[in-house]
């Protein structure tokens, strides 16, 4: 299989970013994904700074073979495996300001050993691992996006359910994709409140991709795995985020599972799972969630 390492990342999703390598659609492989913020962690005593920081969320770019614009990438993440460190914090003004903004704080820091299926905090703390994968997209047409930013080509996402077991659908913009893979997160909690705030982590990611025909444009990015189908909104609003995820639902409902838009909506109502992952990038992050187990139209 091939394997696609990190000596050349982008803290860019650009057209012009030149990609590690080419695979085949339906090929298995492996990416090691680089720090969100670079090289700079090499033991557990190195801690956190921004002078320190490259990036943000840098990715190894990846071009699958055959791919066109009006294509979608169904990426399927069949593994994640993180390095044995990593580390949390932030430094000054950085995070969620409704919390520290009377709080003059300067450098907080953690650095953590991992393993056993395991985060290591203290001697006394054990955190189990939920690895997942917080920057995955693919090159926009036009526009040049830095790795802070999501949006309709995924990118930074930071949603927990990008992990094993879930494919991602994306949007093909430019000839052979360009799909970005970074961030990698050893765990993360709802919202990320701390500037870098999952388990930042190197990691070892096992995917596989595969070239499906694009539907009409869509204003966010749609998974599934065994249990659910989701999507994904990335904008400025929360409110608006939210109502875009819950829409795209709504559309899926009626597209593919023969729901009449009435029956679908009011469906919603009673077993829609929603939440907003992460508020400290340049765009906010909300995931609706529908039970394939309900998917059986009346009609």
């Amino acid at each position: 299989m091939k394997e696609f390492g990190c000596e050349v990342v982008y803290d860019t999703h650009s057209r012009f970013n030149n990609p590690a390598g080419t695979v085949e659609p339906g090929e298995i492989f492996f990416v090691n994904t680089e720090l969100n913020t670079g090289k700079w962690l090499k033991s557990l005593n190195d801690v956190f700074s921004n002078d320190k920081a490259e990036g943000p969320n840098v990715c190894v770019c990846i071009k699958v073979a055959g791919a066109k614009p009006g294509d979608a990438l169904a990426v399927k993440i069949l593994d994640i495996t993180p390095e044995n460190m990593g580390y949390t914090g932030f430094e000054g003004n950085y995070g969620l300001q409704g919390l520290i903004k009377f709080r003059p704080w300067g450098l907080a820091t953690k650095t953590v050993s991992i393993s056993d299926g395991y985060v290591n905090w203290s001697s006394k703390l054990k955190i189990p691992i939920s690895p997942m994968i917080g920057t995955l997209g693919t090159a926009p047409a036009i526009e040049e996006f830095g790795n802070a930013w999501g949006g309709a080509h995924g990118a930074n996402m930071d949603v927990q359910e990008v992990c094993a077991g879930t494919t991602i659908y994306l949007p093909v913009n430019v000839e052979g994709a360009l799909l970005h893979v970074g961030d990698v997160h050893a765990i993360q909690g709802d919202a990320e409140i701390c500037y870098n705030g999952g388990i930042e982590c190197r990691s070892r990611v096992k995917l596989q991709v595969e070239l499906i025909h694009q539907p009409p444009k869509r204003p966010c990015i749609r998974m599934e795995d065994e249990q659910f189908i989701m999507t994904v909104c990335c904008t400025r609003s929360l409110e608006e985020a939210f109502y875009i995820s819950a829409g795209e639902i709504l559309d899926w409902m009626v597209d593919e599972y023969g729901f009449e838009y009435e029956e679908a909506y009011l469906l919603m109502g009673q077993v829609l799972q929603a939440r907003a992952t992460q508020f400290v990038n340049p765009t906010r992050s909300y995931i609706c969630k529908f039970p394939k187990k309900y998917l059986i139209a009346s009609n």
